[in-house]
């Protein structure tokens, strides 16, 4: 297949994945907010589900090609990413979305930037420059007029929607670093479908996922918006991020990943009647510009090798 061919199947797959992202999280709040369905319930669900579907993708297509020996630090640094890393960012977004909105949540998660540089900062693995005050400064005012719609006295989101939010960026900072060192040997699919698979595992314990509530009366609609939030905004959504992987750049896929919270924000305003103030709107706006700023931007930063 010629390159160009590759390149635009790269970039249809990433917008394609991002879209499903921001348009399951709208699904996601939804389901909140119509059906009894919990939380602890759903990560369960969707992590469990997810992971298998995304494991036995790897194991068909994938495991002869990528054959790896696992070793007693491989395994560490698996399990420690699967808890803290992937069920912990999945656990946390879904969290701001319960108490908030899935426009709002997204948009949080976005955050993660700041506390990449930060550690990149403090290891020393970058110089502190303008471009990384810049990106935290922009960020730290675009989340203060989303909270508060421009009146600090007040805020316009639930402050547990705004907790969760940023936690789920700390936890997203955290998946990607620690991604970094895991990627050097196992293949994307290994990664991201086993840590859900390991993730779903382990809330099984504490919410059964065969826990769900037969006892509501469940329509057809409500029984495929929730299919569609596991299998199409999670499993699927992720497939095609990291097969786009395989055709197009990192930065291309970090900037077009951007649709996430676009198609958010969109079909929660036009869908669930979502109402955003006129400075949220322009926090939102200086989030997604400076993160694309700091993607672009990203490349020029003498890095060390990480050790």
């Amino acid at each position: 297949m010629p390159n160009s061919e590759s390149h635009i199947r790269g970039l249809v797959f990433v917008c394609i994945g991002a879209i499903l992202w921001g348009v399951g999280g709208t699904a996601t709040d939804y389901i909140f907010k119509n059906t009894p369905v919990t939380v602890d319930w759903y990560v369960t669900t969707r992590l469990l589900i997810s992971g298998v579907i995304l494991t036995l993708i790897y194991i068909i297509f994938f495991r002869k090609k990528h054959a790896m020996v696992w070793d007693k630090y491989i395994i560490t640094m698996f399990l420690i990413y699967s808890i803290f890393g992937m069920t912990a960012v999945q656990y946390t977004y879904t969290v701001a979305i319960s108490h908030g909105n899935a426009a709002i949540a997204t948009v949080l998660q976005c955050t993660g930037p700041i506390y990449i540089i930060l550690y990149y900062a403090f290891k020393k693995y970058i110089q502190w420059t303008y471009r990384e005050a810049l990106v935290i400064v922009v960020m730290i005012v675009g989340v203060g007029l989303i909270a508060t719609n421009g009146d600090f006295t007040v805020f316009a989101v639930p402050p547990l929607a705004i907790f969760w939010g940023l936690l789920s960026g700390i936890a997203l900072a955290y998946y990607t670093i620690h991604a970094g060192y895991l990627l050097v040997r196992l293949h994307p699919l290994q990664l991201v479908g086993g840590s859900m698979l390991v993730g779903g595992i382990l809330l099984n314990f504490f919410t059964p996922i065969w826990s769900f509530d037969f006892s509501y009366q469940w329509e057809g609609f409500d029984l495929s918006i929730l299919a569609f939030s596991i299998l199409f905004g999670t499993a699927l959504a992720f497939y095609l991020y990291i097969g786009s992987l395989k055709y197009i750049s990192s930065k291309e896929a970090g900037i077009l990943g951007l649709l996430e919270p676009v198609s958010a924000i969109i079909t929660s305003v036009l869908v669930l009647g979502v109402v955003l103030g006129l400075y949220q709107f322009v926090g939102i706006v200086m989030v997604l510009a400076i993160t694309i700023f700091n993607t672009l931007s990203s490349g020029k930063r003498g890095k060390k090798k990480l050790n």
